[in-house]
C-alpha cells in the first residue's frame, strides 16, 4: 500500500535550495526520507532569485497563465534523491528578492501575502488543469504559506486528501480582507475581525492537521500557546497528530562532515571536542583555551526564540564564570545590535555574525560545549537535536519538541519560566558539569546515543506511513 502514495509536499522553502528555517530542513529531509521508504513523493516551491540555474534543472514549461492580473508562470523540475522537486517561477511576485522579506521571516507585508497567495494560486491551478507532471493522491502543505491552498482545494471539491503541518503557529499570515479581495478577487476565504488568516484557513479545511511534536499538538490548544487560534484548533483536536521532526543523519554527522575541522571517531569523543572547539574559537578570535565554557546558539534572532533572556546574562556570565559566547544568526535589529555591542565589549569572549552561514553553525553545533535554545515557545526546535549529534549539551526551555526531546539532567539542561534568572539557573547547572571531567564524558557519550532519525520518529507512537495510509483510504 505504501507504494500507492504518492505526496506532494507544497511549502515556501526547501534545504538546499531555499532555506531560511527549520522548515527547509524539515522538507529536505523527511522526502527523501519517505522516497527511500517507497513512497512517491514530490515537492513543489517558489523558484525565488536565490535558486537560479542548477544542474539538472529542466524547464517544463512557460507562460502557464494564472488568473490573478493574469500573470504567467514557468514550470522547473529537478529529479534529486528519489524525489521530484518543481520550481514555480514568475517575475513579479515569486522570482526577485529574497525566499522571505523581513529578517524575522514573518508576514510583515502585503508584498509577502501577495507572493505567497500567487503561489499557492498557481499550485491550484496546476493541480486543477493537469498540467503539473506529478499526479499526487496527498497534498502536504505547510504553514500559513499554503493555508490558501488547502482551502482552494477543499472549497472546489477537488478530490485530494490533504494534511496541513503548523510549524509555527505565531507567523499567521493575516491581512486586512479588503485589501485582500481587491487583489486576489471573488474567494471563500473566512473572515475573523475584517482580516483573513491563512494559517487558520489551513486549519479549518485540511482533511488531517500534525503539529511537528506531540507537546505542541496539546499546548496550542490552550490559550497561552494558541495565538487566538485555539478555539478552531480545539474544535479539530481529533484530526490533530503531533509528530516530532526529525534530522537527516546523513547530512549532520560528525564522523564524515566536511564542515567540521575535525571528524569523530568512536574511540577519540575528548578529542573530538578539545579540537574542534580550539579551532572554533580561533576561527571566531576567541581565546583560545579548552578550560573556558563555550556556549554557541545558532538561530533566528527573534523574541520567540529566547534571545532577550540571553543578553542580559552575557557580561555576568563572561566575567563571573569565565564563559564564552558564539552567536550565529539574524533577526530583529534590537537583537542584532545587542549581540554586536557584546562581541565589540569583549572580543575576546564574545562573537557575533549577523547572517546565515552553514558551515559555521556545524562548526558551532561540534566546537561548543553547551547549546542554548531559550526559547519562550518552541514547536519542535532543530539545533537540539542537531547538537545532542554532535555530543554539545543543550539549556532549554521546558516547551514544545524541546520538551520531547531533551532529557532534563541526562542529556541537557530545562528551565521552566521564560525569565532570564531561570534560564541563569539552567546555564550555572552546566557550568558545574563543566567542572566535572567524568560527568561531562557521561553527559556528551548520552547525548551521542539519542537518535532523532526520520527513521526513528516515525517509528513512535504515530506512524507517519499508517497517518498518510488512514488519509487515503478515507478513515481520519
Amino acid at each position: 500500500m505504501i507504494q500507492k502514495l504518492k505526496i506532494l509536499f507544497v511549502a515556501s522553502e526547501m534545504a538546499p535550495f531555499a532555506q531560511v528555517g527549520g522548515l527547509g530542513d524539515v522538507l529536505g529531509s523527511l522526502s527523501k526520507f519517505l522516497s527511500q521508504k517507497g513512497v512517491k513523493v514530490g515537492v513543489i516551491i517558489p523558484k525565488y532569485e536565490i535558486i537560479g540555474q542548477r544542474r539538472g534543472l529542466k524547464l517544463l514549461f512557460k507562460n502557464f497563465e494564472i488568473p490573478i492580473s493574469r500573470e504567467k508562470i514557468s514550470l522547473y523540475r529537478l529529479k534529486e534523491k528519489g524525489v521530484e522537486i518543481f520550481f514555480v517561477e514568475n517575475k513579479k511576485y515569486l522570482s526577485q528578492g529574497p525566499v522571505y522579506f523581513q529578517h524575522t521571516a514573518f508576514a510583515g507585508s502585503f508584498k509577502e501575502i501577495q507572493r505567497f497567495l500567487f503561489f499557492s494560486f498557481a499550485v491550484f491551478e496546476l493541480l486543477k488543469s493537469g498540467r503539473l507532471p506529478f499526479k499526487a493522491n496527498i497534498i502536504h502543505a505547510n504553514d500559513w504559506h499554503t493555508g490558501a491552498l488547502v482551502s482552494l482545494i477543499k472549497n472546489s471539491g477537488f478530490p485530494l486528501k490533504t494534511i496541513f503541518t503548523i510549524h509555527n503557529l505565531e507567523n499567521q499570515g493575516k491581512w486586512k480582507e479588503k485589501i485582500v479581495t481587491k487583489w486576489f478577487g471573488p474567494n471563500e476565504f473566512q473572515k475573523r475581525d475584517k482580516n483573513f488568516n491563512f494559517i487558520a484557513e489551513g486549519i479549518r479545511n485540511a482533511d488531517v492537521l500534525t503539529t511537528v511534536s506531540p507537546t505542541y499538538a496539546k499546548e496550542i490548544q490552550t490559550k497561552r500557546y494558541g495565538m487566538g487560534l485555539e478555539k478552531i484548533i480545539k474544535a479539530r483536536k481529533r484530526k490533530i497528530i503531533g509528530i516530532l521532526n526529525g534530522i537527516d543523519y546523513s547530512f549532520y554527522n560528525p564522523s564524515i562532515d566536511p564542515f567540521l575541522f575535525f571528524k569523530y571517531s568512536k574511540a577519540g569523543l575528548d578529542e573530538f571536542k578539545e579540537k574542534n572547539k580550539i579551532a572554533l574559537q580561533k576561527k571566531c578570535g576567541l581565546a583560545m583555551n579548552k578550560n573556558k565554557p563555550l556556549f554557541g546558539l545558532v538561530s533566528r534572532l527573534t523574541e520567540q526564540k529566547g534571545i532577550g533572556l540571553i543578553i542580559p546574562l552575557i557580561e555576568q556570565l563572561t566575567k563571573k564564570h569565565n564563559a564564552q559566547f558564539i552567536f550565529l544568526g539574524l533577526g530583529e535589529k534590537r537583537y542584532e545590535n545587542a549581540l554586536i555591542k557584546a562581541a565589540r565589549k569583549n572580543p575576546k569572549n564574545v562573537f557575533a555574525k549577523i547572517g546565515f552561514d552553514e558551515k559555521l553553525a556545524h562548526q558551532i553545533y561540534a566546537g561548543a560545549d553547551f547549546f542554548l535554545m531559550p526559547s519562550i515557545f518552541e514547536p519542535c526546535g532543530l539545533g537540539q537535536m542537531i547538537a545532542m549529534r554532535y555530543a554539545t549539551i543543550p539549556i532549554c526551555r521546558k516547551t514544545g519538541g524541546l520538551k520531547d526531546s531533551v532529557k532534563d539532567n541526562k542529556t541537557g539542561f530545562l528551565f521552566e519560566k521564560p525569565l532570564s534568572r531561570s534560564l541563569q539557573k539552567a546555564i550555572e547547572k552546566g557550568l558545574k558539569l563543566f567542572q566535572n571531567e567524568a560527568e561531562l564524558k557521561n553527559f556528551r557519550k548520552r547525548c551521542l546515543k539519542e537518535n532523532f532519525s526520520w527513521e526513528n520518529q516515525t517509528s513512535k507512537s504515530y506512524d507517519f506511513h499508517f497517518i498518510l495510509l488512514k488519509i487515503l483510504k478515507g478513515s481520519l
